[in-house]
């Protein structure tokens, strides 16, 4: 059994995601059960830092995911973003992480970046925004298509 410490991307989340417990953006995970090694899965798929509990380390009693029921319930759908550190992807620079999001300027970041960012936010005016903010801005073409793109998708 592995113990590891999990770091969420944005480091002043609490609450609960795919099952693990986080308090100011740190949660602790075993390999233990196959909800737990689902839960490791999807954390390296969502470039959260996965790092092994140390021996001697102290985790909290709630280490792990509460159920299979819970944990697939908020599987893939956790209150943290799912913006990541790249941790696990090979050859790839680590997309920018974001506290906030009026912090978010696209005109400071590369157009891959900003395309990352508007796949992973699940907020509908904040993708408006980042695409509104580029037209206003460099009008990179790749970023405005995706904007009207997903306008297409929700018709």
């Amino acid at each position: 059994m592995n113990q590891y410490k999990v770091e969420a991307p944005v480091r002043s989340f609490s609450g609960e995601s795919v099952g693990v417990q986080f308090t100011r953006g740190t949660g602790f995970v075993s390999d233990s059960s196959k909800e737990g090694r689902a839960a490791i899965e999807y954390f390296r798929r969502q470039g959260y830092a996965l790092t092994p509990v140390e021996d001697g380390e102290e985790v909290p009693a709630e280490t792990g995911p509460v159920s299979a029921e819970d944990a697939m319930t908020n599987l893939g759908h956790g209150a943290a973003p799912s913006v990541g550190l790249g941790i696990g992807i090979p050859d790839q620079q680590p997309p920018v992480v974001v506290t906030s999001a009026s912090e978010f300027d696209p005109s400071e970041h590369k157009q891959e970046d900003v395309l990352a960012y508007l796949d992973r936010t699940d907020d509908e005016a904040e993708r408006q925004r980042v695409v509104n903010a580029e037209a206003d801005g460099k009008k990179r073409k790749a970023i405005l298509a995706r904007g009207e793109q997903k306008q297409e998708d929700q018709k």
